[in-house]
């Protein structure tokens, strides 16, 4: 019989994958996400449209978000790497719904970018979040054929502000891979466990 701690994991994964992959389509029509990134004209762009682009921001770092009550509830020793993960993707994303509507000035939501953007929620939240994915699949062994590759192809984003060649091609496909090991990660939750199994 499934606990409440099995139910929550489960519904934290499964709903953490449509949050973001919908977010994600609903960007790339309406803003050119991610490519967007890259044009100089990417504020006014933003804030020609800031309530609906902003919101579909929001439902993407609500997604980022998730991965920490997630983490919390998968696997304690390693909490604190998915933990970080969430909060650097949060301060990243939540930048363009809370500060970028206010910006009257490039120079300052330059910044913004290669801090909160390119520094913290790029970089930090690709590493964090691949190594939070070595841990569990470790610690626990789900589906490693999935969660290996994906963790080793999100590292690779941190090559892309480097102009690497494919960088940000390696690093989309891995956020997919990504996306199938969270749902694997949901279905071995929802499996009966022995009363006596703790997880720690």
């Amino acid at each position: 019989m499934l606990d409440t701690v099995q139910r929550w994991t489960a519904a934290l994964a499964f709903t953490a994958v449509v949050a973001a992959n919908a977010s994600f389509v609903l960007l790339s029509a309406s803003f050119d996400y991610p490519d967007i990134l890259r044009d100089p004209d990417a504020m006014s762009r933003f804030q020609a449209n800031a309530g609906v682009i902003g919101s579909q921001f929001a439902l993407l770092a609500f997604s980022a978000a998730l991965l920490a009550p997630l983490a919390l509830l998968l696997h304690r020793r390693t909490a604190w790497i998915g933990v970080t993960a969430a909060v650097v993707q949060v301060v990243g994303l939540l930048r363009w719904p809370l500060l970028v509507p206010h910006l009257t000035d490039g120079a300052t939501f330059d910044t913004l970018s290669v801090v909160l953007g390119v520094v913290v929620g790029e970089t930090l939240g690709y590493l964090f979040t691949a190594a939070w994915t070595v841990a569990i699949v470790r610690a626990l062994h789900i589906a490693p054929w999935l969660g290996w590759p994906s963790a080793v192809m999100i590292a690779s984003g941190v090559l892309t502000p480097l102009h690497v060649p494919g960088a940000d091609v390696v690093n989309f496909a891995g956020y997919l891979l990504w996306s199938a090991w969270l749902v694997m990660v949901g279905v071995r939750s929802l499996r009966p466990r022995p009363s006596n199994a703790v997880i720690s």
